[in-house]
């Protein structure tokens, strides 16, 4: 093994070591945003050696006061008291510049801007009297410029942006002048990329040559055509032509033809639960799909298939020629649907849809240990439901969501019996704060017909489960025969509210009250239950557990968890 040099080892030991530890810096004298934009800029200078070095006390002093200027205070007084380790700066940040004389000019004329903008020209963040903050101009600056570019003044420039500060006087004045150009409009659309037709395309694109532009519309042009699920990506660039026109180019790639979704899962009404969707989004360069999905339960099984035509636009309006067969089993009944039928569908980005159509039935059922029964009906059909939402779009304080259904039914086999089924309802879920929530819910149904025991078991009414009545199971509510099977309801009323309180972000508690019940004589008892649960706050939807309990006459019994993925209410 090869030894040091003495010498060498010598050095070594006789070798002074310095580590240079860090300066504590404290400070009093300010609080809040001050204290923090302080802290932020002292933060540099924690390496600097110990002492009180003119240099390093006039470093930190300018550091404290640069960092005092943004909110208005430009003559501090900083004394600084030093120790061996530390320095102590007492910093009085003195009297604010306070904001005086404000001139904002836009030589527009206001039915050129919209409501956003005129509220920022009305009301500035600069109040006379108060301190200055020069991130509020800077802000405003920026701020009101994006507006009018988004609105088609592409080319606007601030002519003239001045913050003249007086320390002397203790005040400051801003003088901003917008030279805005001349406003731009959509001379050309282009397309590129998609195997669609460029008819089919362009009446994907709601903005139209000539008008103005507008960055809000573009902005929903390019969630509809992503929304579509005709395309895996799309790139909206606008080329400039001044003094006035704009052309935008839609560069399209299109979504693989065939894809193909699973999933699995599990709630009490239906117990396990698989699926498995398959969906072809072009099947020629019209833009008609094709979308068929699969869902096994421990309940029953459904296997549906649509084949759609946009008319012209498959977002907002488009023909639907479906075809599906349900089977569905519990400890009373079963029944099995095959049914076939045409519908127009109409929608409006998820703030209301419609569609009428008119289906043919055929269904098999069986109830308790009677003889199973068929019967085939066509059935015009109609579906209603908005949703509005109170407040920002993308942080509602409230949002209601009410519906309509309605069907007529005519037994082909047996021309009078017929029935008519409606079926109305509405939830409204109010954030009254941040953390607490009020959500509440009703639906009513009705059966108007000539013979009500010759309407399918599919159509009757029945309530309970994790949507309806908690405490209860599914669908396990309705009048009962003489053998104590379900019949099923002609009328339905169900009610329900749910106050929620949030943990954070993702998780809440919620305690909670249901009834409802269907029936057929008036005299039908509610049936209510109440509980408390938990709520996961996904992006897919709202994961809940809940335990409820029976609470009236007869029906106490034993609690019974609720599991669910969705919305409850």
């Amino acid at each position: 093994m090869q030894r040091l040099p003495v010498w060498l080892l010598v050095g070594l030991l006789l070798m002074p070591c310095y580590v240079q530890a860090k300066l504590e810096i404290n400070i009093s004298g300010v609080g809040g945003k001050l204290r923090e934009n302080v802290e932020l800029h002292l933060s540099r200078y924690e390496s600097l050696p110990r002492g009180d070095d003119d240099s390093i006390r006039r470093t930190l002093h300018n550091a404290v006061t640069k960092a005092l200027q943004p909110y208005g205070y430009y003559e501090p007084s900083i004394q600084s008291e030093w120790t061996a380790s530390s320095v102590q700066l007492n910093i009085d940040p003195g009297t604010p510049v306070v904001w005086r004389h404000i001139q904002i000019t836009v030589p527009l004329p206001e039915h050129d801007l919209n409501d956003a903008t005129m509220k920022l020209l009305r009301s500035p963040p600069f109040k006379a009297g108060q301190p200055i903050n020069h991130s509020s101009y800077d802000n405003y600056k920026k701020d009101l410029l994006v507006r009018l570019r988004q609105q088609g003044f592409l080319d606007a420039t601030w002519e003239r942006s001045q913050l003249l500060i007086n320390t002397e006087e203790q005040h400051a004045d801003v003088l901003l002048h917008m030279s805005p150009g001349q406003r731009y409009r959509i001379t050309e659309i282009r397309t590129q990329g998609s195997g669609l037709s460029d008819k089919t395309t362009m009446a994907l694109v709601k903005i139209q040559e000539g008008e103005y532009y507008n960055a809000d519309r573009i902005g929903l042009l390019y969630e509809d055509l992503l929304t579509t699920g005709y395309f895996k990506n799309a790139v909206i660039d606008v080329e400039k032509a001044p003094p006035d026109q704009a052309t935008l180019d839609l560069q399209l790639e299109d979504q693989p033809k065939d894809q193909f979704t699973t999933g699995i899962g599990y709630g009490t009404n239906t117990g396990a639960r698989g699926k498995l969707g398959w969906t072809r989004s072009r099947v020629n360069n019209r833009g008609d799909d094709i979308y068929s999905n699969l869902q096994v339960s421990q309940i029953g099984e459904e296997i549906s298939l649509q084949y759609r035509i946009p008319w012209p636009h498959p977002l907002e309006r488009y023909l639907s020629l479906e075809t599906g067969w349900k089977r569905e089993e519990t400890t009373d009944r079963e029944s099995s649907v095959f049914t076939t039928g045409i519908a127009l569908k109409r929608s409006l980005r998820k703030q209301w849809q419609y569609s009428v159509g008119v289906n043919l039935e055929n269904e098999n059922y069986r109830q308790g240990d009677n003889p199973e029964e068929s019967i085939t009906y066509l059935l015009p059909n109609y579906h209603y439901m908005e949703r509005l939402l109170f407040g920002e779009r993308n942080n509602p304080t409230a949002i209601l969501k009410y519906w309509l259904d309605a069907s007529l039914g005519f037994n082909v086999l047996q021309e009078d019996t017929q029935f008519l089924s409606t079926a109305i309802g509405a939830s409204y879920t109010w954030h009254i704060t941040s953390l607490h929530t009020i959500a509440t819910r009703f639906e009513l149904g009705g059966i108007m017909t000539n013979n009500f025991y010759s309407v399918p078991l599919s159509k009757r009414f029945y309530t309970g489960g994790d949507q309806t009545v908690r405490g209860y199971k599914y669908n396990s509510l309705a009048p009962e025969d003489e053998d104590g099977d379900l019949l099923g309801g002609q009328f339905l009323n169900v009610f329900s509210v749910e106050y929620q309180y949030a943990l954070n972000e993702e998780w809440s508690l919620a305690t909670f009250a249901d009834t409802g019940r269907t029936f057929i004589s008036s005299h039908d008892p509610f049936h209510s239950g109440a509980g408390f649960g938990l709520r996961w706050h996904l992006p897919i939807g709202t994961f809940s557990f809940d335990i409820a309990k029976p609470i009236t006459g007869e029906d106490k019994s034993s609690p019974r968890v609720h599991i669910y993925l969705g919305m409850l209410l």
